[in-house]
């Protein structure tokens, strides 16, 4: 059995995550869900999105993870800028 370390380090950041009330982990994650699809051509929600037979449906979807990217990313981040 291989250990998964990258797993287990996402997993770990995942509940800091939850803890700490971090937004912008959560946009870190929309990212790293954004630009293995944009590459392969799919994604999967709650079941596989093929860009070449749901193209509406696939760039809804990587739309939707970039604009929370950026909201979560902000939501954090702004605040701190302005202080």
């Amino acid at each position: 059995m291989q250990l998964k370390w990258k797993t287990i380090v996402a997993l770990a950041i995942v509940y800091a995550a939850v803890v700490f009330g971090w937004s912008w982990v959560w946009g870190l994650l929309f990212i790293m869900w954004t630009i293995p699809a944009l590459y392969s051509g799919q994604t999967h929600l709650v079941e596989p999105i093929s860009r070449d037979e749901s193209p509406l449906l696939f760039w809804l979807i990587i739309a939707t993870w970039i604009g929370l990217s950026v909201f979560m990313i902000a939501d954090d981040l702004l605040p701190l800028l302005g202080s």
